[in-house]
């Protein structure tokens, strides 16, 4: 009895809907394109948040492992190099027991690379130019892992030898340097050595593409140093790494931990107001549907007046009158927001292959199903408010009004 019930619900419902066709139209395409805008500005700043994160720490530091009485300032020698011809002379304070640092981390699961970093400053003389260079020794595989330097030449082989060094594009430019090419290193003290260009690297950076990569052991006899210069961390989840940072930081008391949120408070600031310009502009999606919705089914709760009151009349209950606009809403809100989500990968994948954008879109199943599970809450919602109206309906009244 109650399967034969809820059939005559929802029949009634659906020829409602049929009757006034115009009206099931435009709400069912507003809900369509509000559930699009929906999924096509969650996809697309979703998509840029990722891009963003990923040019920040992706091929960098997650974790900075510093001397405790080192300065703040960045330990990867990230720092551009002055284009003067005077010195360029840092004293680079050093970790001397660094290897059970590394040791310790690699035992993490939550860290994907630990690896040591010495890093000086000198001068790269070829012919009659004498250019200041920040170098950075590095080891291999981890240390070139970090910085994704094997992905990132884009001359050469990225691999690192006694003899051999890997330039940053901007470097290489600047001293017309090929793979193959050799040049001197000259430190403050006046030693010099010679290396070969074994690749040049992109890192898409100005600073980044600025730096001479050599093997770590060779930098450290270079600039006579009895330790590292620092500690670099990946992490699995960048999101953890201050987290961690914090956490190792009450284990380790001779040196200091900075986390790349700390070095980008400003980035973390404007990622956190396009999410909120994102939800806001989602809640008056919601609210839009919402208006439209009961709108239209209050309408059509004053047009259908006469045919709620022949329908109670002949026994149909309160509850089941309420029930019919419900399913209105909900098939109002289910076939609208299908139909956007369909748009929505439309416009995701021509916007794409349209504007040639430097970043993607992020389709994941949460940001298909959001939208739609909201558009259908939105619309059972707006849909009690007609539905009491009819449920209050006399249908004595009705009839006799005419």
């Amino acid at each position: 009895m109650k399967s034969k019930k809820n059939r005559y619900e929802w029949m009634i419902a659906l020829r409602f809907l049929v009757k006034g066709k115009g009206q099931t139209l435009l709400i069912v395409l507003g809900i369509a394109v509000g559930v699009a805008v929906q999924f096509f500005l969650s996809s697309l700043i979703g998509g840029l948040q990722i891009s963003l994160i990923d040019n920040t720490v992706g091929s960098a530091p997650h974790i900075t492992i510093l001397p405790a009485d080192r300065a703040a300032r960045a330990a990867a020698g990230a720092g551009s190099a002055s284009d003067s011809g005077r010195a360029l002379h840092e004293e680079w304070t050093e970790i001397h027991s660094w290897q059970p640092y590394v040791n310790d981390l690699k035992q993490d699961a939550r860290v994907r690379r630990a690896a040591p970093v010495a890093n000086g400053s000198g001068f790269i003389e070829r012919g009659d130019s004498v250019v200041p260079v920040i170098v950075k020794g590095l080891t291999a595989p981890d240390g070139l892992d970090i910085y994704r330097i094997k992905e990132k030449t884009v001359a050469g082989i990225p691999e690192l030898s006694s003899d051999s060094a890997l330039l940053g594009r901007r470097l290489a430019e600047r001293l017309t340097l090929a793979v193959g090419d050799k040049f001197f290193l000259r430190n403050d003290r006046g030693d010099q050595v010679f290396l070969r260009v074994g690749g040049i690297f992109d890192l898409g950076a100005a600073a980044g593409n600025e730096l001479l990569v050599v093997a770590m052991d060779r930098v450290r006899s270079f600039f006579a140093m009895a330790g590292v210069s620092a500690i670099e961390v990946q992490v699995r989840d960048v999101f953890s790494a201050e987290t961690i940072a914090r956490e190792y930081g009450r284990q380790y008391r001779r040196v200091k931990l900075e986390s790349w949120q700390e070095k980008n408070r400003e980035l973390l600031t404007a990622l956190s107001s396009q999410s909120s310009s994102s939800v806001t502009i989602q809640l008056f999606v919601i609210i839009s549907i919402s208006l439209g919705i009961a709108s239209v089914l209050g309408i059509a709760a004053v047009q259908k007046q006469r045919q709620l009151g022949i329908l109670k009349a002949i026994g149909t209950t309160n509850r089941s009158a309420s029930r019919i606009f419900v399913i209105q809403g909900f098939l109002l809100g289910g076939v609208g927001s299908i139909l956007g989500v369909a748009f929505g990968l439309l416009m995701a994948f021509g916007f794409v292959s349209g504007t040639n954008a430097a970043f993607g879109l992020k389709i994941t199943a949460a940001t298909l199903v959001t939208p739609v599970v909201l558009a259908l809450l939105a619309s059972i919602i707006a849909s009690t408010i007609p539905a009491r109206k009819a449920a209050k309906l006399s249908p004595i009244e009705v009839i006799r009004n005419g």
